[in-house]
């Protein structure tokens, strides 16, 4: 979940915003940005080793209603499960050599496709999600090697970019900086989504940390090295633009129409295990009575079965939209980014009631830099976020009164 779409996706969605140099500059912007946060996940990881993940984070912030806005939210932030499967619609375009223009009807299709494929592997159960992954994950590291090893002069190309942006010789406009920065946000989430598995994990003292900063070291280095291979390309006049715009440059390597297939297949995991996260938070929200009961059901093999379908047909639903009303994928993406970005300043202000000593200052004071760059360009987007944010605190208001005259009683 973190490294899937954001790998696939985001390189060739920045080029669409601004040129190789400004891309450049946003993926280590936003690398610098996140690494306070990191910390901070880690920190409250360790201490909260449980399956209630960002919700717990919240709680401890600003009291119970704080559960609550989160789970709206996370749930607002579902546009985000389409976009994936948009990206990977666009991908079996390419395999295909299906052409892109008059098609506009066939990507929403194709994504529909993607999302069914995607719930039959839920429905399948854990075992299913997981071998999946495992597919994945081999197939993302064969990806990276083989498309550097075939690409280094492009990657070569692309280092040189940074003297130049950073000196000022490559133009570089920072409303776009913004922007793209804002949309690699995206590259950042799988975090947050996490923290709902930590009470999984073994072994949590030694494990919990060893995740964040393993995984933050790894995903930084591989995002890196393809910002900069993809920006060399682009400046060197192969056109990488657009959600699947990293096909031109596996189209480039020895056998590209196989290296797409393989694309498919991590996108399809990577969507899967969006569904996996999503569908056990609305089972545990709907169980904690924030949405209907009927959600929070589980099959004979526990499986949230409901829970799946009720995504399922949201997602279709959301598709659907996109197409009537020609929504682009970054928006969708940006609109998800947003959202954790509020998700991420409930986590910041717990460390900072939970944290003592130079520690508490540093990271929380760089934590808060950060989102406020972060949200500093939505403008009225924000409305967005600050509207479920007040749904949940009027839920857990509304809870908090019904306890008490019920304790009155």
């Amino acid at each position: 979940m973190i490294i899937g779409s954001g790998l696939l996706g985001l390189p060739g969605l920045v080029l669409e915003i601004g040129n190789p140099y400004e891309a450049v500059l946003g993926w280590i912007l936003i690398s610098l940005a996140v690494f306070p946060l990191i910390r901070i996940f880690a920190t409250l990881g360790l201490k909260f080793p449980t399956s209630a993940g960002l919700a717990r984070y919240a709680e401890e912030a600003v009291g119970p209603w704080g559960g609550y806005a989160v789970t709206y939210l996370v749930f607002g932030s579902i546009p985000g499960l389409p976009a994936v499967t948009l990206i990977g619609a666009e991908y079996v375009q390419r395999l295909f050599s299906l052409p892109f223009d008059n098609t506009a009807l066939l990507t929403p299709l194709l994504a529909m496709l993607i999302v069914t494929v995607m719930t039959f592997f839920n429905l399948a159960g854990v075992r299913a999600v997981s071998l999946v992954n495992y597919a994945a994950l081999m197939v993302l590291i064969l990806l990276l090697l083989v498309i550097s090893v075939f690409n280094l002069d492009f990657f070569v190309s692309g280092v040189s970019l940074l003297p130049e942006a950073l000196s000022g010789e490559g133009r570089v406009d920072l409303k776009n900086l913004w922007k793209i920065a804002a949309l690699l946000f995206w590259a950042f989430l799988g975090w947050g989504s996490f923290s709902f598995s930590l009470g999984e994990l073994e072994s949590p003292e030694k494990n919990v940390p060893r995740v964040y900063w393993l995984s933050f070291a790894a995903v930084v280095f591989i995002y890196l090295m393809l910002a900069f291979t993809t920006a060399g390309a682009e400046i060197s006049g192969v056109s990488l633009k657009g959600a699947s715009g990293l096909a031109g440059l596996v189209e480039l390597t020895p056998g590209g129409d196989l290296l797409l297939g393989l694309i498919v297949i991590v996108l399809v995991a990577n969507a899967s295990s969006w569904n996996f996260t999503a569908s056990r938070l609305l089972y545990s929200a709907a169980n904690e009575g924030i949405f209907p009961a009927s959600l929070g059901k589980l099959s004979g093999r526990a499986i949230p079965v409901t829970a799946l379908l009720a995504l399922y047909a949201v997602s279709l639903l959301l598709i659907s939209a996109t197409y009537v009303f020609k929504v682009p994928i970054s928006a969708m993406v940006l609109l998800v980014d947003q959202n954790f970005v509020f998700l991420y300043a409930f986590v910041v202000l717990s460390y900072w009631k939970l944290e003592i000593g130079w520690k508490r200052w540093v990271f929380t004071g760089l934590s808060f830099v950060s989102l406020s760059f972060l949200v500093s360009g939505f403008s009225w987007w924000v409305v967005y976020p600050l509207l479920l944010v007040g749904m949940g605190y009027w839920r857990g208001v509304r809870k908090k009164k019904k306890k008490t005259v019920g304790g009155g009683a």
